[in-house]
């Protein structure tokens, strides 16, 4: 059955009200729950197959500024999710949502297209445009779901993440070793297009929050700017060098812009993002250890899983295992399948336990599965065994990420603490990947214009992100109880 936009809701509309998409039983259709869970994970889809890509698009272009094809779809991405979440309130998330989808498609194709590297990485940019996506889609289950079903129903989007883990890199290994790292970005787009006509079709529009207010240009400009000047001196800084007084002056324009912008907020009418919400403790806490966490699992994912299986083993030069495309991504099917299985029972689980429990024991055993990947990455049957078991951990970090930011809110900051959310774990996950292809960059041989790298590099990369995941654990011990819609 095909759902039509609910009435738009006016500025006297209760803005906690479900949308009449939802039945009387209140249980969402199910093409409702599967364009809420298909759109949410067309970022992380996109990202696990231009992944696998990654390798080929090196050597194809002769590039060793692979870390770009990466890194310019974060500083995008980072700069529209302040944008995108605000227009949403104001406009209804609908709409937005599928004119983003509609450019990131535009992206794809050109990305899939592009002749040279440098039209590969503005095609890369344009198809950042649907980064904002999952802010969006959690900030909409707030708005389409009743209360009682907003944890539950956010925790399984969450959890989708590892079936796209186990199911996206079999699809690439086969795209990539039949038709290139081609048919494997034209795969991406193919998901963009199934991703709008699921939102055109089942999606019912959102109350429009914000209607007739004014929109705070200066506020988002100010936010974005600051946070993408950051990633991109990040994201020069191997090639710069750390004391560089570009990179230096671009950090502290950054901490000049973030300063600017808590002075505007404060100061406008109508702020893109209340600042006294992020000094909460409950909230600012929630923040910063989730996107810690996810950028550390999202870098290692995207960097480690792939440059060692796909990299060629050439003595002297690489110590990549060599591996086709297919063959790795059916080494880490059973690490995906246990993603995805543990972040079910983990998503559901939190209806009955306190989300804390599943997330703390998900980065203990997360930390523990990248301590030994540090060491044991050898041959096929390590990575699986080393890969379960960290799998186990970022299946429950993924499943309770959503829950535990949820809780933390209510639910007219949904949208915007969901929209943070996305940009600090853009941001994490650019330092995470950066400082990954720094460690491995400094024991790395550069031959016909491609960087190659050393097992020491990649031994050393692994004990850092365990660090950070560590880091994250310990932050968590002052995590608050998340306080749950139907609690409020």
């Amino acid at each position: 059955m095909v759902h039509t936009p609910a009435p738009q809701a006016g500025p006297e509309s209760l803005p906690d009200a479900p949308s009449e998409a939802v039945s009387a039983s209140g249980r969402p259709p199910k093409g409702l729950l599967i364009a809420l869970l298909w759109t949410a994970q067309v970022l992380s889809a996109s990202s696990v197959i231009a992944a696998f890509a990654q390798a080929d698009v090196a050597q194809h272009f002769h590039t060793a500024h692979i870390a770009w094809f990466g890194l310019i779809y974060s500083l995008v991405g980072t700069l529209m999710t302040p944008f995108a979440v605000r227009l949403g309130d104001i406009f209804g998330k609908r709409r937005i949502m599928l004119a983003l989808i509609a450019l990131g498609l535009v992206g794809d194709v050109l990305t899939a297209l592009a002749p040279t590297f440098g039209v590969l990485l503005v095609g890369r940019a344009i198809a950042a445009c649907y980064a904002p996506m999952a802010a969006l889609v959690f900030a909409t289950t707030r708005d389409v779901l009743p209360p009682r079903r907003v944890g539950p129903v956010s925790g399984v989007i969450g959890a989708t993440l590892g079936a796209v883990v186990a199911i996206c890199p079999v699809i690439a290994g086969w795209l990539m070793d039949d038709f290139g790292f081609r048919g494997a970005l034209w795969f991406v787009a193919a998901v963009t297009a199934v991703a709008f006509a699921l939102v055109y079709r089942f999606l019912p529009e959102t109350p429009r929050r914000s209607r007739g207010e004014p929109f705070d240009w200066w506020g988002g400009l100010l936010l974005g700017g600051s946070i993408s000047a950051l990633i991109y001196a990040i994201g020069q800084g191997t090639t710069w060098g750390w004391t560089d007084s570009r990179m230096l002056g671009l950090i502290a324009g950054a901490l000049v812009g973030f300063v600017g912008f808590a002075l505007v907020e404060r100061a406008v009418t109508h702020p893109m993002m209340d600042v006294r919400m992020l000094m909460r403790r409950r909230v600012s806490t929630v923040l910063v250890v989730t996107s810690v966490a996810q950028g550390t699992a999202f870098a290692a994912a995207a960097v480690m899983t792939v440059v060692i299986p796909l990299y060629p083993h050439i003595p002297g030069v690489s110590d990549g295992l060599g591996w086709t495309a297919m063959h790795s991504a059916l080494i880490g099917l059973p690490a995906g399948i246990v993603l995805f299985l543990v972040g079910m029972a983990a998503g559901l689980a939190t209806r009955r336990v306190d989300p804390r429990l599943p997330w703390l024991l998900g980065l203990a055993l997360a930390t523990g599965g990248l301590l030994l990947q540090a060491f044991y990455h050898h041959n096929e049957s390590q990575i699986i065994v080393t890969g379960v078991v960290a799998s186990l951990g970022m299946g429950m970090i993924y499943a309770s990420v959503p829950i535990l930011v949820v809780g933390a809110v209510s639910a007219r900051e949904q949208g915007v603490a969901s929209g943070m959310s996305m940009m600090l774990v853009g941001l994490m996950t650019t330092v995470a990947a950066q400082v990954i292809f720094t460690i491995m960059g400094n024991s790395s041989v550069v031959m016909k214009g491609t960087a190659f790298y050393r097992d020491a590099g990649y031994q050393q990369a692994y004990i850092a992100l365990a660090a950070s995941m560590a880091f994250a654990l310990l932050l968590s011990l002052f995590l608050p109880k998340p306080q749950m819609p139907e609690e409020e």
